[in-house]
């Protein structure tokens, strides 16, 4: 059958012409339609980014609860042509009475270093503080007419007062809001030499820090500042810590730093942690974490090509049969691409391990390079911790930590004939004896009325008769703070 003509198309022709004709004569102007929006597609994961994982031991002892440690090593490949995004960073300079002198001349030639080593289009703001905060560079963009304005705003810092750190760190979070670039890395970075007047606002503001995705690097210069404090800041935000013994290395520091942020591959690097059934997580070897769900999350900052990051977490898993396929944990990281724009992604591992009733075959199982790292690590976390429990008036269990943790670095280091883990060993007897000089000297009201202010009941003294080596008050400050430093430097893989 010969299917029927229809009229309809012809007849919305001879209409529309009609419509044409009509606004023609009243002078209507005629616009052509407009072009289909057109869909970009999202540039495709670069692949520069891996996510692995490592038993010190492939199997575990069967019928008996343990201590079961992974390391977790995120990977950086070479970019071929390495291109940085632009830098959005902000100086908040420790400009109080302390650093009168060579200090302060030194902050303010690695500043102007600074300045130099950044290209035309970053972003620069550098603030002081003293008994008050000062913005000496508004969020400003670097160019050829702005650098000089810049540089001679620098030159103005000058040693004076207190050390209002909370109001410098505050004020550097809203320059660092004021020239946020989204496509770009943000940075605070963060140099004192002193205890804050007051520290009670720190945590608030390392949590702004964190919740605008600004990493703070943070700089101990000399032997007065808390180190505690100034690693909880970084570590907090996704940054890194940094000790300079001597003001003439602030450049050199400086220098670095922006070096790292010019080759940065992965921005607000996120690890979650899930553990399995019958394991728990303890925790990653130095660095602080925060809970969710069975498992717990940390900030790992960004990471630049051609490096690596590794991490050592501490499982405890319950009693399981011989044989028994163990499901330890899943890991995934989530990262902001900055290679090609491919916006988040993510890397996920899934960790396993089995149980033996043979401990020769348990023996055999092991894995001496990352036995030697997870012991390294366990000795350079245990200096941390100790130290941070002193500071907090905690002497005792600082003290204990490191009777723990020193006999375990000993026999690891004589067990993987490693010569830097006995020296770790050593380095942690030297530190037992410097605690004491962290504790909090009591409050003068409270010793002259022989309690606390209020009339509350004191706390008991903790025991320090264990500490039985005297040590000059010059050797106390220098070593608690080398072997902080050093500590950090490992667990940050550098």
């Amino acid at each position: 059958m010969t299917p029927r003509r229809t009229r309809t198309a012809p007849l919305y022709l001879a209409l529309g012409l009609l419509a044409l004709t009509a606004c023609k004569k009243e002078g209507v102007e005629i616009k052509p339609p407009l072009d289909p929006i057109v869909a970009v597609a999202r540039p495709e994961d670069p692949g520069v980014v891996t996510l692995a994982s490592a038993l010190p031991q492939r199997l575990v002892a069967a019928d008996k609860a343990a201590e079961v440690r992974v390391r977790l090593r995120i990977d950086a490949s070479k970019l071929e042509h390495s291109k940085r995004p632009p830098i959005n960073v902000v100086l908040v300079m420790d400009s109080s009475g302390s650093m009168e002198g060579k200090a302060i001349e030194d902050a303010r030639g690695a500043a102007l270093a600074l300045v130099d080593g950044l290209a035309e289009g970053d972003r620069l703001a550098v603030v002081s503080f003293d008994s008050l905060s000062h913005v000496l560079v508004p969020s400003t963009k670097i160019d050829a007419t702005t650098q000089q304005t810049i540089r001679t705003q620098i030159e103005t810092m000058a040693a004076r007062g207190t050390t209002d750190l909370a109001a410098g760190l505050a004020a550097g979070l809203a320059e660092a809001q004021r020239g946020y670039l989204q496509e770009g890395v943000n940075r605070l970075v963060l140099l004192s030499d002193g205890v804050p007047n007051d520290d009670s606002q720190i945590h608030n503001l390392a949590a702004q820090a964190a919740s605008m995705r600004v990493a703070v690097t943070a700089l101990g210069l000399g032997l007065e500042y808390n180190e505690t404090l100034l690693t909880a800041l970084a570590q907090s935000t996704g940054g890194k810590f940094h000790f300079i013994e001597d003001s003439t290395q602030v450049a050199t520091v400086f220098r670095e730093e922006v070096l790292r942020l010019e080759r940065v591959v992965a921005q607000n690097m996120q690890l979650t942690l899930m553990a399995g059934p019958g394991v728990t997580v303890e925790g990653v070897l130095g660095h602080s974490s925060s809970p969710v769900g069975r498992g717990l999350t940390l900030a790992l900052g960004d990471l630049a090509e051609g490096s690596h990051r590794d991490l050592i977490v501490r499982l405890r898993v319950a009693p399981h049969r011989d044989g028994a396929a163990l499901e330890l944990m899943d890991a995934v990281l989530n990262f902001q691409d900055a290679v090609v724009g491919a916006g988040g992604l993510e890397r996920r591992v899934y960790v396993a391990a089995r149980t033996s009733a043979d401990a020769a075959r348990v023996a055999e199982s092991r894995d001496p390079e990352v036995e030697r790292q997870s012991a390294r690590a366990l000795a350079d976390a245990a200096t941390i911790d100790a130290i941070a429990l002193a500071r907090s008036g905690q002497l005792a269990a600082g003290v204990a930590l490191i009777d723990r943790a020193e006999p375990e670095a000993r026999a690891a280091a004589k067990l993987l004939g490693d010569s830097e883990l006995k020296a770790q060993a050593d380095g942690l007897a030297k530190l037992r004896k410097a605690l004491p000089t962290l504790v909090p000297a009591p409050h003068p009201i409270a010793a002259i009325a022989g309690g606390p202010a209020g009339g509350q009941p004191s706390r008991s003294p903790q025991p320090t008769a264990m500490i039985t080596t005297p040590m000059t008050p010059d050797d106390s400050p220098a070593t608690v703070k080398r072997s902080h430093g050093k500590a950090m430097r490992r667990l940050q893989g550098e």
